[in-house]
């Protein structure tokens, strides 16, 4: 393969896995037989290697596993918040547009939509503990706060109103 060629599909990994196998990986694709095929397999690893690196004991590459704030950034992190909000919004816009329901009357679409988007994160959430308490126990605990203190924000005006 071209060494300019592989120079150029080097810089799609990470500069710390280039610094640590970027030598040998040159060397290994120039004395290969390059092609299409491989140009894209190259591609598809490096990029793979940039959003999801593997976890490794000896070279983490992630950078989520240093800030709830960049763990937050995750979409089973902040899913299940966002539904939070939704609902809580839907119950507060629903009491400003309809008023309080009469005793015994049907849901309606608003409570509905409201236990839809309550059912719906829990699935999101055991996502995200499964996916991230191995690799960040005490970030993943803490985002797991949030979502349920979100959670609980949103269940509080239905609890508290009789809705």
């Amino acid at each position: 393969m071209n060494r300019t060629l592989v120079r150029w599909l080097l810089r799609v990994y990470p500069s710390a896995w280039r610094e640590r196998y970027g030598q040998e990986f040159e060397d290994l694709l120039q004395a290969g037989p390059g092609g299409l095929r491989a140009v894209l397999d190259v591609l598809r690893s490096g990029l793979r290697e940039r959003w999801s690196p593997p976890p490794q004991a000896e070279l983490s590459m992630s950078t989520y596993s240093r800030s709830v704030l960049l763990l937050s950034k995750q979409p089973s992190a902040y899913l299940p918040m966002t539904m939070s909000i939704a609902a809580l919004i839907v119950v507060v816009v629903g009491l400003a547009m309809f008023g309080f329901p009469p005793p015994h009357a049907d849901e309606g679409a608003t409570a509905h939509t409201w236990q839809l988007l309550m059912l719906f994160q829990a699935p999101v959430i055991v996502w995200f503990l499964l996916k991230w308490i191995r690799k960040a126990p005490r970030l993943a605990f803490s985002i797991l706060g949030i979502q349920i203190v979100l959670a609980l924000a949103a269940m509080a005006p239905v609890y508290i109103l009789g809705l």
